[in-house]
């Protein structure tokens, strides 16, 4: 396998879409098609179970892209370690991503990026408040959510981000815990409220309970976090914040249908800036390299 066919596999696998995949890589749709089709016939063996909901890995395929995702990873630092080499770069960078990324996914990033690149100043702006980055509100955006629109800004698709129900380990021993979503009616719940409450997850979790479950709700992630740490319901979390908790449950495997995409925008005006381009290609790498955090549903 080569690493342009392997190309193909993780954008199929990312996307569950050829169609997707092709827009991603600038290729025609039939270009993405013929390539998988072409690598499974020389393993013998298929990458993806085709079907009208698109295109789902099989267990090879996963391994697959997987391993493309760690090359794609490992290119990115390579190119991000030869501009450090030829330039020394400085300038600042506004970068703007929801709170519990900014904790537990860019935090970790910024101070290993800030060994390599001491001349580059970020200015993060951590809050859930959705910045348009084409009007100069920030510079870089570390997304979760659905694929930004509009003109003035370049984006990349980076790994998914799981969502799953949880309870405080007090709660389970206290009142059990649902092992499917079946199971949540007749348990407290505590939800997202304001903006925050339109969130897929938080709708989710409201439509498998009774309307007299939901016991509380915050318009915070964090302050949700606190709330289902203190026993007073389950609640849906991001797994990479979820997880991060020794004193919280995962109740029963994260569905499917509460994927989140994450995507990197960057500005188009400053794409090329050698300050920008090597903050957001050290990000992009150090995100996938988080994958198995980000998405431990597979």
């Amino acid at each position: 396998m080569d690493w342009d066919d392997l190309r193909h596999v993780l954008e199929v696998s990312r996307t569950g879409s050829a169609l997707q995949a092709a827009r991603s890589l600038g290729v025609n749709q039939s270009t993405v098609i013929r390539r998988i089709a072409a690598l499974e016939d020389r393993l013998g063996a298929c990458l993806f179970e085709r079907s009208s909901a698109g295109y789902e890995p099989t267990a090879l395929g996963r391994e697959a892209a997987a391993a493309a995702e760690r090359m794609e990873a490992e290119t990115a630092a390579l190119a991000a370690a030869v501009a450090a080499g030829q330039r020394a770069l400085s300038g600042a960078v506004r970068l703007s991503t929801a709170e519990t990324l900014a904790n537990l996914l860019v935090a970790p990033c910024l101070q290993a990026f800030r060994k390599v690149h001491p001349g580059v100043r970020v200015e993060l702006d951590a809050s859930d408040r959705r910045v348009d980055v084409a009007r100069g509100e920030a510079d870089v955006a570390l997304r979760a959510g659905s694929r930004p629109e509009g003109p003035g800004i370049v984006m990349r698709r980076l790994p998914d981000n799981d969502w799953a129900v949880y309870c405080s380990r007090g709660y389970a021993e206290e009142n059990g815990f649902p092992d499917s979503r079946g199971a949540i009616a007749g348990h407290a719940i505590v939800a997202l409220d304001g903006q925050m409450g339109r969130t897929p997850a938080s709708l989710w979790i409201i439509g498998h309970a009774r309307e007299s479950d939901v016991q509380l709700r915050s318009n915070s992630l964090t302050n949700l976090l606190s709330n289902v740490r203190a026993g007073l319901g389950l609640g849906a979390l991001p797994c990479l914040l979820g997880d991060s908790e020794p004193d919280l449950i995962r109740c029963f495997a994260p569905p499917r249908e509460l994927r989140s995409e994450m995507w990197l925008v960057v500005r188009a005006d400053l794409k090329s800036a050698p300050h920008v381009r090597a903050l957001t290609e050290f990000l992009a790498a150090h995100v996938i390299r988080e994958r198995p955090r980000l998405a431990p549903g597979g």
